[in-house]
């Protein structure tokens, strides 16, 4: 309609215009027939430009509808101008009438388009994304926080194939070959960003059902670097990520934690065992924890997943890992060095990982609200020593080396009974195939070299400094946090 009366009007005062009336005198001198062929132009050019999509294809930029305006309006003068000489009334005036009627409709039309994309743009500025997200439609939406990463790039293709629409939040690092394979599905959405950019977490946020928080930065060397630096990015960055989550209306909220809480333990140890960190990494990780507890509630949802020790090949594959770093050494170097034999490690594969994740979001929300899960398999609790007998077995060639000037004091054993007898999750990959499977992709030579940068968070953090992760410090708060004597 607006478009219509806009056509109209710039029409007839262009052809008034034309024939010199003064504009004082349109209301009582100008002719029928210039009233009705305008009306005949309006009408003819809004079912043109409905033709045209200008009224249904809303991913259209401002210059594209600018330009298909301009296109059939330029078309329509052609026409007339045509059908003016058919009836051999066509002259310079007539055309330059004709010339001016339609310039005009193009003028208004164009400038009502940019303004509305004016008006379009302030308001998506100034509302949250998704805010109208019906409720059916918000538990289908994921936000998975670091979804580019060594997890996450698996977990992501496995919701898509379940139909999920995700939303990865990662600040790339590490670039984007971890997610190329998916990176043109219709139900991916990247924003790539600090996690800890809140005007991105809100406008994310908004219409998101769960949030899958596995981003920060993860291993002992790593978080070594710079110890306030990783207190930031690991500790106060997943309070303000869950305070927003909570505050926007997400019914779920999943952490990835670690198995390494336990550092040290005699027994085998459940979800009930006491804390004992022996790095900076764990204790980061137990203070998130203790955050996101006093935030669950029946409306928000929150699950601490603490994740064996992962190995296995992924999107992003890590070689800073025990089982992936051995198989390297051994395929390339020829040497499967051990620090410390003994150890008992509870070892999981990345892709039962990205599964567990998976099987959380689907359980009932009383099933998983509040709750801690160990995520890995009674049966992979091994030492060292027999992950480097399983490696050696695969590469006969190389040589078990044991070097005692370094032994990690963490040892601990983990029961898994919890996951298996709550969500009925059951480990796919055993040790030995996934021993087979980082052994295959160092022979294949589709990776360079696993000592390179890109494979290993330490080396990357060595390499790149972490000024990028300290120009986004945010406060200081949560030291009392890391006095994790006072929290046990």
């Amino acid at each position: 309609v607006v478009d219509g009366g806009c056509i109209w009007a710039a029409f007839v005062l262009g052809q008034l215009a034309g024939e010199g009336y003064r504009f004082s005198d349109i209301a009582i001198r100008t002719p029928a027939q210039t009233i009705a062929f305008g009306a005949l132009f309006a009408a003819c050019a809004c079912a043109a430009y409905a033709a045209g999509g200008l009224y249904d294809s809303q991913g259209s930029t401002l210059t594209d509808k600018v330009q298909r305006t301009a296109l059939i309006n330029l078309g329509f003068f052609l026409a007339a101008c045509t059908l003016a000489a058919s009836l051999e009334e066509l002259s310079v005036s007539k055309v330059h009438n004709l010339l001016m009627s339609f310039a005009g409709a193009t003028a208004v039309l164009c400038a009502a388009r940019a303004g509305a994309d004016v008006v379009r743009r302030e308001v998506r500025n100034s509302q949250p994304a998704n805010v109208n997200v019906a409720p059916d439609e918000r538990e289908t939406n994921i936000l998975v926080i670091g979804g580019a990463g060594y997890i996450g790039s698996v977990l992501v293709g496995n919701l898509l194939e379940k139909g999920m629409r995700v939303t990865i939040l990662d600040a790339m690092h590490f670039g984007g070959e971890s997610i190329r394979r998916i990176a043109a599905h219709p139900n991916l959405t990247l924003v790539r960003d600090d996690f800890r950019h809140v005007e991105a977490l809100i406008r994310i946020m908004s219409g998101a059902g769960s949030v899958v928080h596995l981003g920060g930065l993860v291993g002992d060397p790593a978080c070594s670097i710079n110890e306030s630096v990783t207190i930031d990015v690991n500790v106060t960055a997943t309070k303000i990520i869950a305070d927003i989550a909570k505050a926007a209306g997400v019914r779920r909220f999943v952490f990835a934690s670690s198995c390494s809480v336990y550092g040290i333990c005699d027994e085998t140890a459940t979800e009930a065992a006491r804390f004992n960190p022996q790095s900076l990494y764990a204790r980061t990780k137990v203070a998130s924890e203790v955050v996101l507890d006093g935030l669950n509630s029946p409306e928000f949802a929150v699950t601490r997943l603490r994740f064996g020790t992962i190995y296995g090949v992924s999107g992003r594959t890590r070689f800073d890992l025990v089982v992936n770093l051995l198989c390297a050494k051994a395929v390339r170097d020829g040497v499967i060095t051990l620090y410390g034999a003994d150890q008992v490690r509870p070892f999981v594969h990345v892709e039962d990982v990205a599964a567990a994740i998976l099987l959380t979001l689907q359980a009932p929300a009383p099933q998983i609200a509040g709750e801690i899960f160990n995520v890995g398999s009674d049966a992979q609790n091994y030492t060292l020593g027999d992950v480097a007998s399983m490696i050696k077995r695969q590469v006969p060639k190389a040589t078990i080396v044991s070097d005692d000037t370094f032994v990690d004091k963490r040892n601990y054993r983990v029961s898994f009974e919890k996951i298996r007898t709550r969500l009925g999750f059951e480990p796919a990959w055993t040790l030995e195939r996934g021993i087979a499977q980082v052994a295959a992709l160092v022979r294949s030579n589709d990776v360079g070299h696993y000592t390179d940068s890109i494979y290993s968070n330490v080396m990357y953090l060595k390499k790149y400094g972490t000024e990028n992760f300290a120009n986004f410090m945010i406060t200081g708060w949560e030291a009392k946090l890391m006095k994790v004597e006072e929290l046990t």
